[in-house]
């Protein structure tokens, strides 16, 4: 049968062990007690509070209300022409290179003008001819006019010298025409610009050959540019020639303007949408190919209170946002008006329910309840430092002093 434990029959030396030994188990007990108790309170954060960052919320303030209608596509040039061969050859010169601005009338390239020379100066000797022959028929009718006048020959003699002089006539005129067709061809040798702009590609190089209708050069005019983007049927009656248009695109960091030119009034097969064309001044960042996006503005009225759309939420066909006031959130129903825009954080007029300066929650945190405290956050997501308790300090130092003392009395 075991011997009970006897705390006072043991001598003075395993008395004071034992004493020590159960004073490590209860300061060890305590130490794993405050662990424990911290991390559930980290665990399990007060439910009479909510913690927002200031980056969610939005000041309410009264601002010009802008309607707009979205809209996107390329910038492509507004002036642009495609530079061919007019005449064959073999390209003797080329003078322009991608990315050189050239005026109109500007020589880009010039094919071998041998030939070409070679046929002028011929049809120039063609016509000297033929102007020779002319005047020779031309003495001869005199002549022979006179002397029918006179009476020496009959008058049948005299039409067939104007037959002749007729058909000098004609032979000139040919000529003269040849001449003209040869020197065309000459001048068609040297390709010159047909409008302003910059070269955009150059397809020839010296002593390529080339037929008659091959492209050469591409040449676009980029003062100017225009932007085509489809308007679904449902909103096409909103938009008019003249809308001021505000547009941005990556790698500019301003925005840029246009203006509505034309409206196409036949609807796309298959998608039902009408192309609306827009009309775009180069700031000097803009260039031909980029993709831009923007607003056509339909309307415009200043001091309107408005929100985000995605802080109004709807429930059982009413509209709410949350409200901070006072550190509290406020659950505040309002009466909304016009929306903005299209885009998901379009802003909504609130005709009602709202006052200046108030601050509403911008974004949907979920299931939240109304009336409870609210926690700011800056936007790293930390609160602001706080002291520990004073009162909890205390209590712990009072509750040590008075396990030293107990032992201290055994």
């Amino acid at each position: 049968m075991a011997t009970p434990f006897n705390f006072f029959s043991l001598s003075r030396r395993k008395q004071w062990v034992a004493v020590l030994l159960l004073v490590l188990v209860l300061f060890i007990g305590f130490r794993v007690f405050q662990a424990l108790t911290k991390a559930s309170r980290a665990k399990a954060p007060p439910v009479n509070a909510v913690q927002i960052k200031t980056s969610e919320l939005v000041e309410v303030q009264p601002t010009s209300f802008n309607k707009v209608l979205p809209l996107s596509g390329s910038l492509n040039p507004y002036q642009q022409t495609l530079v061919s061969a007019r005449a064959s050859g073999e390209v003797a010169q080329v003078w322009v290179r991608e990315g050189q601005t050239v005026n109109k009338g500007d020589a880009l390239a010039e094919l071998s003008t041998i030939t070409y020379q070679a046929q002028v100066d011929q049809a120039r000797a063609a016509v000297s001819s033929a102007q020779q022959n002319l005047a020779l028929a031309q003495q001869d009718y005199k002549n022979n006019k006179e002397l029918l006048d006179a009476g020496f020959i009959a008058k049948m003699a005299l039409q067939r010298i104007a037959v002749n002089r007729q058909s000098a006539q004609s032979a000139l005129v040919q000529a003269q025409q040849s001449l003209v067709i040869a020197q065309r061809s000459l001048n068609d040798a040297r390709i010159s610009a047909p409008i302003a702009g910059v070269v955009a590609a150059r397809k020839i190089n010296v002593g390529d050959t080339v037929g008659i209708g091959s492209p050469l050069f591409s040449i676009v005019n980029d003062n100017t540019f225009e932007l085509s983007s489809p308007i679904p049927a449902e909103q096409i009656g909103q938009v008019q020639v003249g809308q001021s248009v505000q547009l941005h695109t990556a790698g500019v960091a301003n925005e840029f303007s246009g203006t509505i030119e034309r409206v196409n009034p036949a609807a796309q097969a298959g998608s039902r949408s009408y192309m609306v064309y827009v009309r775009v001044f180069n700031n000097g960042q803009l260039r031909s190919g980029m993709f831009a996006e923007g607003n056509i503005l339909l309307s415009s009225r200043p001091n309107v209170l408005s929100v985000p759309a995605t802080a109004v939420r709807t429930a059982d066909g009413l509209s709410y946002v949350y409200v901070v006031n006072n550190d509290v959130l406020e659950k505040r129903a309002v009466t909304l008006g016009e929306r903005a825009g299209e885009q998901i954080d379009a802003l909504t007029e609130i005709t009602s329910g709202l006052s200046a300066g108030e601050r509403v929650v911008r974004l949907d945190l979920g299931v939240i309840k109304p009336d409870l405290k609210v926690e700011l956050l800056n936007d790293t997501g930390a609160a602001q430092a706080t002291e520990p308790s004073k009162d909890n300090t205390a209590a712990k130092q009072g509750l040590i002093t008075k396990i030293k003392a107990w032992f201290a009395k055994k």
